[in-house]
């Protein structure tokens, strides 16, 4: 790539930095090989303050150090009497009119025209990105430092992605030559969709079947070992492997963003635009560009939502269009935006969910907080947006696919209709629910979710005591929670759904684990919490399950279980002998949408225990209407307790408010 200006700095294969295209000794000092890079990526100008804070931030004298430092920096960025350092009272930057760096006409010419770079470009490109970047700055800094390096190497190693996606394109590469990119690219992203499957169309085409058969065997072991859903692979390794070969070059025509759409399939797809800095304190885009880092691979290991690579996304970005078209040239339907203003003390985030196709806000919200910390607030601010940005997805995903007909729908569709039913508990919706999961597993046997829904609709015909064969449920329950589990074990909800049919076959300690594994997986699970504190209290955990009840609420304070919420606080009261707090809780809970008669008869026995007979009698009185057959033994089958003694005062009382024992 020819240079116009005679200084320049590489950052990309071996640090240097060149004058007249003569390479210059660089100073030994790390911190200032470190500033310089810092100085030359974030291409504005910086208080010395702030830089001192950034790199020297042990006890000393930090401005004594920097100044240092920018002697040496100015020595090397000298051309003749000038120099490519700039530095004033308060601020120091460099002069790029004098100076260029490789990495910013890299990503400038990615941005643009790629289409326009000759291939003997691209290529001396790749070759140098396969050298590295950012060599040899591990260690130096503080946290803050290191998490923008840590930002810089993802954002190049996508951009090295990019590059070789768009060689890739080029007609005048053999095949083995595009099999070999293909290799090198996944090497970047071992665990990227897009990347495996067109690596696999690539051998396919070149090797034959046995050798690709062969490498899918080995993806898949890897993304198992990971933990990674592999259902998008396995669908795309089926259709690879019985396309005809006109049909073939059609998966492998396009590279990059295209080619994650295409593989995206039916789940809701997503991309995180880089979050905005709009205020004036030096380590703002930092936390800009690390919420965005985080937010997007946090996002990305959830099985339920297809994510697009961040450096793509931000290619587009660039291009200032509007969310639609955004949303159409990435092929994503949703977009997950924000900005950051910081000050000294405090910092300021909004973050904005927007489905793009219904061109509709599904969710936005703005966080303020202290800045004690920057990780600290950079996971805070990451995880309260990943425990709102799932669950607002899937009610989105509910209602698109309420809208189609139900011959049409996808497997992914199936799965958010049946939720939508299974979760509004009546014995007719669980069955249809059942119906549409069944549907979805037999268009992708693989789907974990769907088994997963499938053991919830099993555990509901016991729970809800809609079949003569409650054990038989039981089993079908533990059956299908175990499929999710082995099909994909990084999905909390499969986690979830094998702990509740535990918990229903009283295996109290079984269940706990599982749940705290789909917890592990998600800690902001909302639905994780409610069953760890609902199993909990049912373990005898009383006072110890109320904190997870609280953390479920404020997860999802919508969420379609919060009447189940409400309700098991309302049982660790009364257990705990909290009567009357006990029957408020008990009453709200039976005024909340998806209320099921369970909920009203642990009104009833909480409402007897404080004393109030005749709205007990009431509630026992609708019980029984809606569920002709219920009983005490109904209720001890559905609510399994490791210690029954602890609950027999509540047991008495559902008695006495008029529920038969059997």
């Amino acid at each position: 790539m020819d240079i116009a200006r005679k200084l320049s700095i590489r950052l990309i294969g071996e640090t240097g930095v060149y004058r007249e295209g003569m390479p210059v000794l660089l100073p030994q000092s790390r911190k200032t090989r470190g500033l310089l890079a810092y100085l030359a990526l974030a291409d504005r100008r910086h208080r010395r303050e702030d830089l001192c804070e950034l790199m020297w931030d042990t006890p000393g004298d930090p401005r004594g150090a920097l100044r240092w430092s920018l002697s040496k920096l100015r020595s090397l960025l000298r051309i003749g009497t000038s120099t490519g350092l700039l530095t004033e009272m308060d601020t120091v930057g460099l002069d790029f009119t004098l100076l260029s760096v490789d990495v910013l006409e890299v990503r400038s010419i990615m941005s643009g025209r790629p289409d326009e770079v000759t291939d003997e470009v691209l290529a001396d490109l790749e070759t140098r990105f396969a050298g590295g970047y950012l060599n040899g700055l591990e260690d130096v800094g503080n946290r803050g430092f290191q998490l923008w390096l840590e930002a810089e190497r993802k954002s190049l190693r996508e951009l090295h992605r990019e590059i070789i996606s768009e060689l890739m394109t080029r007609t005048t590469l053999s095949a083995t030559t595009r099999l070999r990119l293909a290799g090198k690219r996944v090497a970047l992203d071992p665990l990227h969709d897009a990347s495996n499957i067109q690596y696999l169309a690539l051998t396919l085409q070149t090797c034959g079947l046995s050798e690709a058969r062969q490498a899918f065997d080995r993806i898949r072991e890897h993304y198992r070992a990971e933990r990674q859903n592999d259902s998008a692979l396995t669908s795309a390794w089926r259709s690879i492997a019985h396309a005809t070969p006109s049909n073939r070059a059609g998966v492998t025509d396009d590279a990059g963003v295209r080619n994650d759409a295409a593989v995206a399939r039916e789940k809701p797809s997503l991309a995180v635009i880089d979050f905005a800095d709009l205020g004036s304190h030096g380590d703002g885009a930092v936390l800009a560009n690390g919420l965005t880092v985080d937010l997007n691979s946090r996002l990305a290991q959830l099985p339920s939502l297809f994510v697009i690579a961040r450096q793509s996304t931000a290619a587009i970005d660039a291009k200032r269009l509007a969310p639609q078209q955004v949303g159409t040239k990435l092929g994503v339907r949703y977009l997950l935006s924000g900005s950051i203003q910081r000050d000294s003390k405090r910092v300021r985030t909004t973050v904005t969910l927007m489905d793009v196709a219904g061109e509709s806000e599904l969710w936005s919200d703005h966080f303020d907080r202290p800045l004690d910390d920057i990780f600290q607030v950079q996971d805070d601010i990451t995880n309260s947006v990943i425990a709102a940005i799932e669950p607002a997805i899937e009610r989105a995903e509910m209602a698109h696919a309420l809208l189609k007909p139900p011959d049409s729908l996808t497997a992914w569709e199936q799965f958010h209709r049946g939720l939508w039913h299974c979760f509004r508990f009546t014995e007719k919706d669980n069955e249809i629910a059942h119906e549409l999961f069944t549907r979805a597993v037999t268009l992708d046997p693989h789907f974990s979710r769907a088994h997963a829904g499938l053991s919830f609709t099993h555990y509901s015909r016991a729970f809800l005591n809609s079949v003569r064969d409650v054990d038989r449920e039981i089993g079908e329950a533990l059956e299908a929670g175990r499929q999710s589990v082995d099909f994909d074990g990084r999905d909390a909800m499969g986690h979830w759904a094998l702990g509740r049919a535990l918990f229903l076959s009283r295996r109290h300690d079984n269940a706990l684990t599982a749940i705290e594994r789909a917890l592990d997986i998600n800690p902001n699970y909302a639905q994780g919490h409610y069953a760890r504190g609902f199993v909990g209290i049912h373990a005898g955990l009383d006072g110890a399950s109320l904190p997870s009840l609280d953390k479920a609420q404020r997860l999802s304070p919508f969420d379609p279980l919060l009447f189940a919420m409400i309700s098991c606080r309302a049982i660790s009261l009364a257990n705990q002998g909290h009567y009357a707090e006990a029957a408020s809780w008990a009453m709200r809970a039976t005024q909340e949408p998806n209320a099921h008669f369970h909920i009203y008869a642990i009104a009833a026995a909480c409402l007897e225990l404080a004393g109030r007979s005749d709205d007990a009698r009431n509630n026992a009185q609708w019980t029984i209407e809606r569920q002709p057959r219920y009983s005490i033994d109904v209720f001890r089958r559905s609510f399994p307790h490791k210690n029954e003694a602890i609950r027999e005062p509540f047991l008495s009382a559902l008695e006495r408010a008029g529920i038969p024992r059997a």
